[in-house]
């Protein structure tokens, strides 16, 4: 697709947003434990709901919610508590009461905010969308809007709000059921995972084949009819985890119906679905159109970068030196690999783009990035710790070259420079603290991802043909040799023995880093629990990870718990 066509379908979405945004302020109380909005402008037949372009603008308020995706508390939870993520604490650095370094040990609290972060914008999002059908469903009805019409609209309605429910029904398991706007129940009770994931599943076979199966313009940064069927792809691969029931069948149907439109396929070049200018990428199904003044709150570069990392890419506000991956998993890509990258050296910066940022750093145009304050680490200063790295002032991201390892500890006391960093994204020079990015939430690679995995549980063969077809593509895409069987040791274990389906579970962590799929991989294939494994090497005497079953969906937040009597606390909080 060409730039002009891209940068015109993401103009698009911006104009909706941004068209809603100036006309209305309507507030969402977005904790699901009082269900009221106070408006501050009101949408009526008389001054709204007048055209397409309004219908559509209306529908901005429900998809304005994603913001908050990419960099949010949802990415946290998904993210951090895995093998590809981790916060370390360096000195007074990203310490937060803890709170980072018990994500990555599992050991969160019910009391932490980034519990109750996650659930308000679920809950936000899924508010909005049921006001939006309450009003498209009163106009129909009141003879305002075409009942065909309006019959579109709530369909890509419920299926947003579904796409909310699922991260619901996936991080906290039993939440309440909200679908109706006008119900003056403002405590709603808890509802069982399986009752929420069976009404979700009837909701959205039903409400999918109303979306718009066009693929362009009209339907980038929304719910089209292949978003959905990529929804309930991911509904039905998790279906043990989330009643105990697989159906990998169900899961082969969806896909296929993605991959048999012919609508969708793999870019030659892998980065360009995460280039600055990667609006209307082949392989997305449903994207997120971030623009660093339209629409904002996709802050990665701040997120991971080192404070030197802004002479780099030359950068309007300075990083704040925080999420890094794990060694284990940077080591799990080949070192051929094209989405691994080149790691900076002493003879120059990294020749390729990869999804890491690693090796010594660069000034733009210029010599070595130094970090002068922390050339030598002093844990003694007062009234913090002064953590430097043992290479010294040339800031050297993650020691690659040394002997030293990746991540020192995971705090207190981690090196300033110590982890490499994520760079799957491209940071354009001169970028801001936020992304004009657009962040992928469905990709076509997944999809094949997906059918790979349903295929080899259905026949059991790690030496599967059509699941290796699959796999294989994303790997020639990759310059990496093609797989031949789908055993292997897994990724957070490179030393162990060949795990049935290790080298499916790799691909699927090297492929989709990053993009919120790794904790539910984990968890469905049984490694959940296994997460001393990632971690140990960089652990001190009191990183105590926890494990049990209970952990692999969160607490309630007790802020949740103290405004709603009638929210039952999951088991093991």
């Amino acid at each position: 697709m060409k730039t002009k066509e891209r940068k015109h379908m993401k103009k698009t979405f911006l104009l909706i947003t941004a068209f809603l945004g100036a006309f209305l302020v309507l507030p969402v109380n977005q904790s699901c434990t009082n269900l009221d909005e106070e408006l501050y402008g009101e949408v009526t037949p008389d001054n709204f709901f007048k055209s397409d372009a309004e219908y559509i603008s209306a529908l901005g308020a429900a998809y304005t919610q994603l913001g908050g995706y990419a960099s949010g508390d949802v990415n946290n939870l998904q993210e951090v508590t895995t093998d590809e993520m981790v916060v370390p604490t360096r000195g007074s650095d990203w310490d937060d009461g803890g709170n980072w370094r018990r994500l990555h040990l599992h050991s969160w609290k019910y009391e932490d905010g980034v519990t109750g972060g996650a659930w308000d914008f679920c809950f936000g999002g899924v508010n909005t969308a049921n006001r939006l059908i309450y009003q498209f469903q009163s106009l129909a009805d009141e003879g305002q809007i075409d009942a065909a019409v309006a019959a579109a609209y709530i369909a890509e309605l419920k299926v947003l709000r579904g796409f909310f429910y699922w991260q619901l029904v996936d991080l906290y398991g039993n939440v309440p059921l909200v679908t109706d706007f006008t119900s003056t129940d403002a405590t709603p009770a808890t509802k069982s995972r399986s009752e929420v994931y069976d009404f979700l599943i009837t909701d959205l076979e039903a409400s999918v084949p109303l979306l718009s199966k066009a693929v362009d313009g009209t339907t980038y940064g929304r719910m089209n009819y292949y978003a959905g069927m990529t929804l309930l792809a991911k509904l039905y691969l998790n279906a043990g985890v989330y009643t105990g029931t697989n159906n990998w069948n169900a899961v082969v149907t969806a896909c296929n119906e993605i991959i048999n439109s012919g609508k969708y396929s793999l870019e030659g070049n892998y980065f360009t679905n995460f280039n600055t200018d990667n609006a209307g990428s082949k392989e997305f199904i449903f994207a997120i159109p971030y623009d660093q003044v339209f629409f904002r709150g996709f802050n990665l570069p701040m997120q991971t970068l080192h404070y030197g990392s802004q002479f780099t890419y030359n950068l309007t506000a300075q990083p704040w030196n925080g999420f890094c991956t794990l060694e284990e998993f940077y080591n799990s890509y080949d070192e051929e690999d094209l989405r691994r990258g080149d790691a900076g050296t002493l003879a120059g910066p990294a020749a390729n783009r990869g999804n890491f940022v690693a090796g010594y750093q660069y000034i733009n145009g210029g010599g070595l990035v130094t970090d002068d304050s922390y050339e030598a680490p002093i844990p003694d200063r007062l009234p913090a710790p002064l953590l430097g790295d043992p290479d010294g002032a040339p800031l050297n991201l993650g020691n690659i070259g040394s002997t030293q390892p990746q991540i020192n500890e995971l705090g207190p006391q981690a090196y300033r420079q110590s982890g490499v960093r994520i760079g799957k994204w491209e940071f354009a020079i001169g970028a801001t603290d936020n992304l004009s990015n657009d962040f992928s939430v469905f990709r076509y690679a997944d999809v094949l991802l997906m059918k790979a995995e349903a295929l080899w549980r259905i026949s059991g063969d790690p030496a599967d043909a059509a699941a290796l077809v699959l796999v294989n593509q994303l790997r020639e895409r990759a310059d990496v040799p093609d797989l031949t069987t789908l055993d292997g040791p897994v990724s957070f274990d490179m030393a162990g023995g060949d795990v049935a389906g290790g080298e499916l579970f790799n691909e699927m962590g090297r492929e989709m880093a990053f993009e919120h799929n790794r904790r539910q991989d984990l968890i469905r294939w049984g490694f959940w629990n296994d997460n001393a494994k990632w971690t140990l090497p960089f652990y001190n005497a009191g990183d105590v990870t926890k494990t049990g079953d209970y952990l692999k969906i969160f607490p309630i937040n007790k802020a949740k718990i103290d405004a709603n009597p009638n929210l039952v606390q999951n088991p093991g909080y």
